[in-house]
């Protein structure tokens, strides 16, 4: 799944190249390290709606029927809608319109999840990981969105989830007990996702799980949840655990075993 995802700026250039943002657009929104869906934050997205500009959703889907900003609350803190399973998005109830026709692109440069270390059981020690692109650049996952009209204000308030797909090969040894991963688009093909004119078929093609070769994932310090770290640049830094020191000699194509992917000093602990 994706709950908590990061959005820096330090490597724009392929979201630039293809036509997705500009650079003059990079100043619109602000870095942010460490982001929690639970929080609902306004966060960076491009819809096919305005396809042009950069506009600030909230994460955490809810019906276009909703009254309130407070129903919309009471809703999101019973139903996990942070994310879109996409085997079932065509069929769902309240996602099957916004797949058609409200899809967009999130902007991130790179997302964390936790390997149990004994996924079968539900009270297991977990090591947080933080997946990037091996250039470190930013990329976007798919999302679908949706909006309602404040009653009570008159606000229209835009909403969106993130699309997950099953896990690469990567993201099993990570996301070792749901294995799931978000839906990350290639740069050449974003902004096609946000073609109206798309249908069933050609939506259906983007849900493929991302190159795993593209990948690389950095066990880091633990992460207490109720703590902020959007403006902590070392959340992303290496944290050495010897209990994964056999899994990262293994697969050493996919995870990074000593630095920053930033290039900041290696933390051994």
């Amino acid at each position: 799944m994706c709950f908590y995802y990061a959005v820096v700026k330090t490597n724009p250039k392929a979201l630039i190249e293809n036509g997705i943002i500009t650079e003059e657009q990079l100043s619109l929104f602000d870095d942010k390290q460490f982001v929690k869906g639970f929080d609902f934050p306004l966060m960076p997205v491009i819809s096919d709606d305005n396809p042009e500009n950069i506009q600030m959703f909230r994460w955490g889907f809810v019906s276009a029927n909703t009254p309130n900003l407070e129903k919309a609350a009471a809703f999101l803190n019973q139903y996990n809608t942070l994310n879109a399973k996409a085997e079932n998005l065509f069929e769902s109830r309240l996602f099957g319109k916004a797949i058609q026709k409200q899809r967009c692109l999130v902007l991130c440069s790179g997302f964390f999840e936790w390997r149990h270390k004994n996924p079968g059981k539900s009270n297991s020690e977990k090591y947080p990981f933080y997946v990037a692109l091996k250039d470190g650049g930013m990329f976007v996952f798919g999302g679908i969105w949706e909006k309602f009209t404040d009653r009570n204000t008159g606000e229209i308030i835009h909403n969106y989830a993130i699309i997950t797909t099953p896990a690469n090969e990567l993201m099993e040894l990570v996301h070792n007990k749901k294995k799931r991963m978000p839906l990350i688009i290639d740069p050449g093909k974003a902004m096609k996702w946000l073609d109206k004119n798309l249908n069933e078929d050609e939506i259906k093609s983007y849900f493929e799980p991302f190159d795993a070769d593209k990948l690389i994932a950095t066990p880091i310090k633990k992460i207490n949840p109720r703590l902020q770290y959007e403006d902590d640049p070392g959340v992303t830094v290496y944290y050495h655990y010897q209990e994964l020191s056999s899994l990262l000699e293994k697969y050493p194509e996919y995870f990074e075993k000593s630095v920053d992917l930033r290039g900041g000093t290696p933390t051994l602990f």
